[in-house]
């Protein structure tokens, strides 16, 4: 079920990355500007960041958590416009073995 629903996240952050080249449909999700967005999560939700990538030349992707589960995908384009990719609850760190590593 986890591996379900961390696949549609994906799936949904990168949809979201894609709209940054189209500002009608970016327009249709929540965005705003990164520092303000960033400090409602904080303030609302607890959340911090605790992960970051590029996503291609003009966006980056952050997952805000909170210590009760709660989080947050956030994309932000190079002019400074973040959206909320996806959102949840129960995020859960789960370890990744590593085909041909030995602990």
């Amino acid at each position: 079920m986890f591996a379900h629903a961390r696949s549609l996240s994906f799936a949904a952050v990168l949809t979201a990355a894609s709209f940054f080249g189209l500002a009608g449909e970016a327009a249709a999700m929540q965005c705003a500007n990164h520092d303000n967005m960033a400090k409602a999560l904080t303030n609302k939700f607890k959340e911090t960041r605790r992960a970051m990538g590029v996503v291609n030349s003009t966006a980056v992707m952050e997952v805000f958590m909170s210590p009760q589960g709660t989080w947050t995908v956030l994309v932000t384009n190079t002019s400074g416009l973040a959206c909320i990719a996806a959102s949840g609850e129960e995020w859960q760190d789960v370890p990744v073995a590593v085909v041909g590593l030995e602990s």
